[in-house]
């Protein structure tokens, strides 16, 4: 679901408490341990980013954005979590998004989706031939 689909139907809540995971796990996928008062206001500052100026994406495109900004070590964006970082990851994949749309491809996000399906699948295969 979309931001802002979930802000109209009034779960605001729910996109701060993944805006508290997700600077959470940004943290720990860098190996940082920053204080309550640091998370909160990073988390306040990515709230106020996503219903500002990403409320056409669902939560799920905004964290893979993320997991695939922080594995990115190419452009030098993957060390710190800051306002900056996280708009070039969110920009980077809706510009490639944009690209694969528009050539009638599958996006990285659905690609990964697929994958995961497909993963599913073969597991579910596997514990009915038990």
């Amino acid at each position: 679901m979309r931001i802002f689909d979930m802000l109209k139907a009034g779960q605001v809540n729910e996109v701060k408490l993944f805006c508290i995971d997700l600077v959470g796990m940004c943290y720990t996928s860098l190996g940082q341990k920053p204080d309550k008062e640091q998370m909160k206001g990073m988390a306040q500052l990515l709230y106020n980013d996503l219903i500002t100026y990403h409320t056409n994406l669902p939560l799920d495109e905004i964290k893979f954005a993320f997991d695939k900004g922080l594995r990115n070590a190419e452009q030098g964006t993957s060390a710190f979590v800051n306002v900056r970082t996280w708009s070039v990851w969110i920009k980077d994949y809706k510009q490639r998004a944009i690209e694969k749309r528009r050539q009638g491809r599958l996006t990285e996000y659905q690609q990964h989706q697929e994958g995961q399906k497909a993963i599913a699948m073969t597991i579910n295969k596997a514990k009915r031939l038990k």
